[in-house]
């Protein structure tokens, strides 16, 4: 692993800006930045949504992009660009001005994001591949965590105004680390910009049986983490009327958990497998969600937080390791930015989708609900793929 640790901690870095500070920060301001901007819960979902349409609109380029730039420039020009229009975000003061500019960044976020993963799945050995990326998502948990700690404190300081004082040093944070990476990530893997650019058609991958299994998995955590992240603090406001101070200790329990969740997950789909992890990681999932769906005690919300926490990276991880191996390295950005894809639309349905819910049933318990629902389905799905696999196994020998 030391032959690689300039890449993994620009990795880590990468995805502490573009995904831990670009989009999961943002659950944590979603309550000042309702109140100021007078915000209806489908408008802050839209806002949201906003910015995962971006997400989806740069995984169509991303691929392309990377083959034609090379990991190093991809990366620290998106992860830069991303920064600007997060400082735009900030300096914004209509709803749809936000989402405008919340669109770009989550396009540019998608190119730094889909880049660094598969850079180091290129780049890492087959047996530290889990472990590898699995720790890159320890950056989205110090996102989380730094924005658990600091956007209360905003709050105290500057009240109303907030949310625009804390975007506004997520992003220069952003546009910091880009330059900081800029140097060093060039010439850690020369070769990375000399992969092939596919000549089969782009829509050719989505008939492909084992695609549509990966995608369907991944489609399933698009939507429902989403959800979780997005409206976890504000529903714990609203639904057990506590204070934004307790909602933020919550979430920093969240993100520290998070922080193991890659590479716990990770090593243990090297030992055991990708498929067995995933169904691990999903039922976990399933009961994170369906303790937010219940009217149970607010206690109960330390064990929502940590059981989400503890599994939620281990799931995109795998996803990118499980998919490089099955198609190919040669093909490792071009399929992961398709089956990205298929993530990303989930992404979009999930946040405006609970927020209009919510709204019609005055109630969030009706999203987490059908969360629950949706990560339990893919927990069966998982454990029929694995049985899939060792029935075609036995029939084989």
């Amino acid at each position: 692993m030391k032959k690689y640790t300039f890449a993994l901690i620009a990795g880590i870095l990468v995805l502490f800006a573009c995904i831990g500070l670009g989009r999961f920060a943002f659950g944590m301001i979603l309550p000042n930045m309702q109140a100021d901007l007078g915000m209806s819960v489908t408008e802050a979902g839209f806002v949201g949504t906003s910015n995962f349409i971006g997400y989806l609109s740069g995984l169509l380029f991303a691929g392309t992009f990377y083959a034609k730039l090379g990991a190093a420039k991809l990366i620290t020009r998106a992860l830069f660009t991303q920064g600007i229009f997060m400082l735009l975000m900030a300096l914004s003061s209509h709803y749809l001005l936000v989402s405008f500019f919340y669109f770009f960044s989550g396009f540019f976020g998608a190119l730094a994001n889909m880049s660094i993963m598969a850079y180091i799945t290129q780049i890492v050995p087959r047996e530290i591949r889990g472990k590898a990326v699995g720790l890159l998502t320890a950056g989205n948990g110090l996102g989380i965590v730094l924005s658990g700690y600091l956007v209360p404190y905003m709050d105290l300081l500057y009240s109303a105004k907030s949310w625009k004082i804390s975007w506004g040093i997520f992003a220069i944070l952003t546009i910091l680390i880009a330059l900081f990476i800029s140097s060093g990530l060039r010439h850690d893997n020369p070769h990375s910009n000399q992969m092939k650019i596919s000549k089969e058609p782009y829509f050719e991958i989505f008939k492909d049986k084992k695609f549509i299994e990966i995608a369907g998995l991944y489609f399933c955590f698009g939507v429902t983490y989403v959800v979780y992240v997005t409206f976890f603090v504000l529903a714990s406001i609203d639904k057990w009327n506590i204070s934004s101070n307790l909602s933020a200790n919550f979430w920093i329990l969240l993100g520290f958990l998070s922080l193991f969740s890659g590479p716990i997950f990770g090593i243990l789909s090297d030992k055991i497998g990708r498929l067995k992890t995933l169904s691990i990681a999903f039922l976990i999932q399933s009961i994170a969600n369906i303790i937010m769906a219940l009217n149970v005690p607010a206690s109960y919300l330390w064990i929502s937080a940590a059981l989400f926490g503890l599994s939620v990276w281990g799931i995109p991880s795998i996803i990118a390791v499980h998919s490089a191996e099955t198609f190919g390295m040669e093909k490792t950005a071009k399929i992961f930015s398709k089956i990205t894809i298929i993530f990303a639309i989930g992404q979009i349905i999930g946040p405006i989708g609970a927020g209009f819910l919510t709204d019609l049933t005055h109630d969030f318990s009706y999203a987490f609900g059908l969360s629950t629902a949706m990560t339990f389905l893919a927990f069966v799905a998982s454990i029929s793929l694995i049985l899939k696999n060792k029935n075609s196994l036995s029939t084989t020998k």
